[in-house]
């Protein structure tokens, strides 16, 4: 480069920082007085006081944000008082969907109360800032625009300061209002399962059904002149609507299955699998496809038949809504034909003797999961009165629960379907379950009964369609990415092996069945609800998660923990890779400064990695307390040697006085050091096993490092003559046989020196260099022999050590 081009460069650089400069000057405000003696009028304003002629809302600073600030402050003292009125009403019970409703508003003021302290707090730092900078009290000589200053900068951090103490006050109440909801919820749900009406068996039981029957009748009472229309006016539109809507699955079921079962071989025709499409194999896709279409059907159906009978423009009709949500489910399971062995499954083909076992259990699931939310529906918005509705529920948990455990017998049972015989398990819940529910129907606890039959059902029906989901997906991977399938044969050419295609199908199997276990929860939250928005709810309840002590715990940030560190696992191993193979060859550090390197990275990285991790699932110090107690008392029990390890493969690791390659010896062993780790250290033996020291062993135990001081080692040879022979040719022909080695190393050179003379003998002592000490004790037998030959080819005598 000319000298030109580099004062062109220079230029280039100083205008574009300077222009940056300019820029951060416009933007961040002056405290400093003028130094030309100009007024305070032309002196830039603070940030948050607004220039003088000029509104407060046209500032930079917290004016700018100090109504809308205190609007949201507003706004969620607005909801948690309306909470708080709601939940100590005494006129007006309250409902499991209201505080749900109240506790879907307390998350929200409690996150926006959250959200608005880091705003603030960001504002405070700043002035606080801007405070030091210029002095929190006044000093003689200053100018009165720095004293105008401070008081606009000091007024700002005091309604900073006040706005923030309040969003911290609302935080608490916010946490509080959920704790009341949460303890409310639990003691409405331990009522609900305790409440204890008269029994069936005594008359007043059926005084107080009859007497309930007269306001039972107005549910259904047609609109009259006083204003007054029964919720249930529309019965009959409702039956014929339902009956229609199931009648038409019934009827398209079948047809779309088979429909679908010729799509599916015609497509594994096109992509090569000719022969399992011309064999009888099972397939549960077309059966999961045709509950889904089934699924959507009843949904159009059902809005088509609402139209057409005119009870869709009823707004707001929770009854009508639920029905609708419910459907679905039911369209599924007619679709699908579970149970898995009914008529309308991939199993058809197989036997006779199942079907035949099972016959009209799809449909009968599907009305048992109908009634059931209908009579959830009515329960929530107390249609009926309260005997009559835990009559009918009553009747309901003693019919499904009968009809389970027959069905289970029938199973176990029936000559003509001994290979499905039921697991001796599952029968046996199923007559506890039926006596039970018998026995607390009996004692006037219904709602016990209905509540343990609904969750049965539920939990077993979403088992079943959720079996049937995994079932395809197991099917669809193993069938597109499978090797030898057509997908394999398409990656194959980019470079993708058919083993990677194989883990990538397990993958994405494991995957999806993780995803039907969390709706498998979400469906057993559900408390019988079995419905698409409940469920839909449950799973944004996992997802979103809520606050206890808070902490915030939700799935979300579960997962969201996990995939960071994966990525930080395969992020710091390429780190590695590329320092190890690509930036330490290109430098003269030993081994052993690569492998202290590589560690300390390591370590750096994974500490830090776990605290963002800690600060993604919003735990901090103050939240860990406990956890730091924990263990300062396990470390004072138990933990001292862990500790202790730990510390000495930290001192291991900065002070290095012994690395990886090095060769040491410790107590009576000696091998070469593999590997240096915060715990322990591998030393590699010369029988190829490998010994592992605790890291304390070398700070407290004393240990030889023989590459310590160099690579290079002594060998010490001692050879005795006669005394009759002549040393000096002995000396000399020592000599010529070291030099002539090319084990040993030419500089520093080998030497031989009379080490005693006796009468006896004359003991001559042979040194010399090698290049590694792990190379001494192959020199020394070498030299060893070397010498007894050379001595005895030029007949000079051996004589007897001293």
């Amino acid at each position: 480069m000319s000298a030109r081009e580099g004062k062109r460069m220079f230029g280039r650089f100083l205008l574009i920082w300077s222009f940056l400069g300019l820029m951060f000057l416009s933007a961040v405000p002056s405290f400093a007085a003028p130094s030309d003696g100009t007024s305070a009028q032309t002196a830039k304003p603070a940030p948050g006081a607004a220039a003088p002629g000029a509104t407060s809302s046209e500032g930079i600073g917290w004016n700018s944000i100090s109504a809308n600030v205190n609007r949201q402050l507003a706004s969620i003292q607005t909801t948690l008082k309306r909470i708080f009125n709601q939940l100590n009403r005494t006129d007006v019970p309250i409902g499991t969907d209201a505080l749900v409703h109240m506790g879907q508003q307390a998350e929200g003021a409690l996150n926006n109360a959250q959200s608005l302290q880091t705003q603030i707090a960001s504002y405070q730092s700043i002035y606080e800032s801007y405070v030091d900078v210029i002095g929190a009290k006044p000093v003689e000589g200053e100018s009165p625009n720095i004293a105008a200053q401070r008081k606009r900068l000091q007024t700002g951090l005091q309604d900073i300061k006040s706005a923030r103490t309040q969003s911290k006050l609302y935080e608490l109440q916010a946490k509080q209002l959920q704790a009341d909801i949460q303890r409310r919820n639990v003691r409405m749900h331990q009522a609900l399962l305790s409440e204890q009406l008269e029994s069936p068996l005594t008359p007043g039981f059926w005084h107080n059904l009859i007497g309930d029957y007269p306001d039972d009748r107005q549910v259904f009472a047609r609109p009259s002149d006083d204003g007054y229309t029964g919720p249930l006016y529309r019965w009959p539109y409702f039956l014929i609507a339902l009956g229609g809507t199931l009648a038409a699955l019934v009827l398209a079921g079948r047809p779309s299955l088979s429909l679908l079962r010729r799509v599916q071989v015609s497509i594994m025709r096109r992509f090569g699998h000719r022969q399992e499409a011309d064999t009888s194999s099972i397939s549960f896709l077309p059966v999961a496809l045709n509950g889904f279409v089934c699924a959507v059907m009843s949904v159009i159906v059902w809005e088509l038949l609402a139209h057409i009978l005119g009870f869709a423009s009823d707004e707001g009709n929770a009854f009508i809504s639920g029905l609708a949500g419910a459907l679905p489910i039911c369209g599924f399971i007619i679709g699908a034909g579970l149970p898995i062995l009914s008529h309308a499954t991939a199993a058809d083909g197989l036997t006779p003797d199942a079907p035949r076992a099972l016959r009209g259990a799809d449909w009968s699931l599907a009305l048992i999961v109908l009634f059931q939310n209908i009579l959830l529906l009515l329960s929530k918005e107390n249609i009926f009165g309260l005997t009559s509705q835990r009559f009918l529920e009553g009747i309901y948990a003693i019919v499904v629960s009968t009809i389970f455990a027959m069905v289970c017998r029938r199973l176990s049972h029936d000559s003509e379907a001994q290979h499905i015989r039921l697991a001796p398990p599952v029968r046996g819940v199923s007559f506890l379950v039926m006596i039970v529910a018998w026995g607390a129907v009996a004692l006037g606890y219904f709602s016990f009964a209905f509540t343990m039959v609904s969750w049965f059902v539920s939990l077993g029906v979403g088992l079943a369609i959720l079996g049937l989901l995994a079932l395809c997906l197991r099917e669809l991977t193993t069938r597109l990415l499978a090797p030898g399938t057509l997908l394999a044969a398409r990656l194959a050419p980019l470079g993708v092996g058919s083993n990677r295609v194989a883990q990538l199908g397990v993958l994405i199997s494991g995957a999806g069945n993780l995803i039907l276990m969390v709706v498998l929860v979400a469906i057993a939250m559900s408390d019988g609800n079995f419905d698409i928005a409940t469920i839909a709810d449950r799973l944004r309840t996992l997802f979103v998660g809520q606050s206890i002590n808070g902490v915030h715990f939700s799935l979300g940030t579960v997962v969201t923990c996990i995939f960071i560190l994966i990525a930080a696992y395969y992020g710091i191993r390429q780190v590695r890779l590329w320092l190890e193979h690509k930036l330490f060859p290109t430098t003269r550090l030993d081994i052993g400064a690569q492998s202290s390197i590589l560690n300390v990275i390591t370590y750096v990285a994974w500490i830090a990695i776990f605290l963002l991790t800690l600060s993604e699932a919003g735990l901090t110090m103050k939240n860990l307390t406990w956890v730091v107690s924990a263990l300062s008392v396990g470390i004072g029990f138990g933990l001292q040697s862990i500790v202790q390890n730990f510390v000495s493969g930290i001192i291991l690791i900065a002070e290095r006085p012994i690395r990886v390659g090095d060769m040491v010896q410790i107590g009576g062993t000696t091998g070469d050091v593999k590997r240096i780790s915060v715990r322990s250290t591998e030393i590699g033996l010369g029988d190829g096993s490998t010994m592992i020291v605790p890291n304390s062993q070398f700070i407290t135990s004393p240990v030889r490092n023989a590459t310590l001081s160099g690579a290079l080692s002594a060998v010490s040879v001692s050879v005795t003559i006669s005394p009759r022979a002549d040393a000096m040719s002995a000396q000399q022909l020592l000599m010529k046989m070291m030099e002539e080695r090319s084990d040993i190393l030419k500089s520093p050179g080998p030497g031989v020196a009379i080490s005693a003379i006796t009468d006896t003998g004359v003991t001559l002592a042979l040194s010399a260099k090698v290049p590694s000490a792990r190379d001494v004790g192959g020199v020394t037998n070498a030299m060893m022999e070397d010498a007894y030959r050379a001595l005895r080819e030029a007949d000079i005598p051996l004589g007897k050590p001293a």
